[in-house]
C-alpha cells in the first residue's frame, strides 16, 4: 500500500467534444487527505471566512447602481403614502368590526 492520495483517473480517450461540452468550465477536482502543512485550526479558518464575506459584501456594494437623489425622495413619499393609505383602511375596519361586535 502506498501512502499517497488517490488520484482522480481520467477516462481513456473519447470522441470530441460537442461545442456545448467544449464551452462547459472544467469539473472541479476533489481534493482528497491534505497534507498536515495546509491545515489551519477553526479559529483560523473561521476568520478566513469572515475575511473573505467581508470582501465580497465591499465587491458587490461596488457594483451596486444607486438612486439619484429625486427618486430615492419619490419612492420614499410612496411607502410613506401607501402605508398611510393601508392604515387608515385597516383602522376603519378593525372600527367598524368593534361597533359591530359590540352590538352582539
Amino acid at each position: 500500500m502506498s501512502s499517497q492520495p488517490p488520484s482522480v483517473v481520467k477516462p481513456r480517450s473519447a470522441p470530441a467534444p460537442s461545442r456545448a461540452e467544449a464551452a462547459r468550465p472544467p469539473k472541479p477536482t476533489v481534493e482528497r487527505d491534505r497534507p498536515r502543512e495546509t491545515e489551519r485550526s477553526a479559529y483560523g479558518s473561521r476568520i478566513d471566512e469572515i475575511k473573505k464575506q467581508w470582501f465580497d459584501t465591499v465587491a458587490e456594494l461596488k457594483k451596486v447602481t444607486w438612486p439619484d437623489r429625486e427618486t430615492t425622495k419619490n419612492l420614499t413619499l410612496v411607502v410613506i403614502a401607501i402605508s398611510a393609505v393601508l392604515g387608515a383602511l385597516l383602522g376603519g375596519l378593525d372600527w367598524v368590526m368593534q361597533q359591530l361586535f359590540a352590538l352582539i
